[in-house]
């Protein structure tokens, strides 16, 4: 490459792109602090109050996501027009605050079972977060800014791809939620997963479901983005067999590393609030995924 060559690719990738990251992070920001936050001081709570549930949905429903998806909107090439990639990037960040606030709403509902009210009478997740400093509730709400990004990253606004890429999200909808609900149903046995992360405040549960979600999008992220033209039957068949081999894979890869250490795994991680077991778990879910992603390019 030259030196014309790398002017271009100054030009065309800080110059052009970096202020359009910036918006997005800076529009980001005012809708987290008046939709998400609302009175709650962000400030206080991180350096104040050294509130580590704060520092972790800070990070993993505002940093991440925002970054990411302003990221996503200028993938690939440069546009001709500075304003299309600028106008993809508030679509992705104002999609993502309406999906990622509908899912908290939405959680808010179960959590109002079993959860007791702030000083206000109202229960939330921010009441869970910045009140009662519970970092199983901050995963939970990072679980859903994963979901929530997943789904909004296929959104397309060119209106031939309009009706594809909605195809697309609620595929990841569909089957985001069906392997949540088959979660919570196998814990069922023995516990309920809101009561260990809102009741018990068991971090090790949150980080163990937070790794199952990521092992979940990961599969159906992948499993879209491989399909040269795209075929909804298709996608849906692969992706449903693709979370029953992780299912299946995790329960025997679990079972096969118990008996060798002679260990209960869910003792661990539901009674005694084992984080490394948990964190263990992360990385056996994430990398069967990998697995699984990797046999279907």
């Amino acid at each position: 490459m030259d030196l014309a060559g790398y002017l271009k690719f100054l030009g065309n990738n800080f110059l052009f792109n970096i202020p359009i990251i910036l918006i997005g992070f800076i529009l980001g920001w005012f809708m987290y602090s008046k939709i998400i936050l609302r009175k709650i001081n962000l400030k206080d709570a991180l350096f104040e109050k050294d509130n580590l549930a704060a520092w972790i949905e800070f990070l993993g429903a505002f940093i991440f996501p925002t970054l990411y998806l302003a990221a996503k909107a200028i993938e690939g090439p440069a546009h001709e027009d500075i304003f299309m990639d600028l106008l993809i990037c508030i679509g992705y960040e104002v999609g993502f605050i309406v999906i990622f606030t509908i899912l908290r709403l939405f959680s808010n509902l179960a959590i109002k079972e079993i959860s007791p009210p702030d000083v206000e009478g109202k229960i939330s997740l921010n009441n869970e977060i910045y009140n009662q400093k519970n970092v199983a509730a901050s995963i939970f709400s990072a679980t859903l800014s994963i979901i929530s990004v997943s789904m909004i990253m296929f959104l397309d606004f060119m209106p031939e791809e309009l009706f594809a890429s909605l195809f697309k999200i609620l595929t990841v909808v569909v089957y985001s939620l069906v392997a949540l609900m088959v979660y919570s149903i196998v814990l069922r046995s023995k516990t309920t997963l809101f009561k260990e992360i809102f009741v018990d405040n068991n971090p090790a549960a949150g980080i163990a479901l937070g790794g199952f979600i990521l092992a979940v999008e990961t599969i159906l992220t992948h499993t879209i983005e491989y399909q040269l033209e795209f075929d909804l039957i298709d996608l849906l068949v692969v992706s449903g067999i693709g979370l029953v081999v992780l299912l299946v894979m995790a329960y025997l890869m679990k079972w096969l590393f118990a008996a060798i250490l002679k260990v209960n795994i869910w003792n661990e991680v539901y009674e005694q609030n084992n984080v490394g077991a948990a964190i263990g778990q992360v990385v056996l879910y994430v990398s069967i995924a990998n697995i699984i992603v990797h046999f279907l390019k």
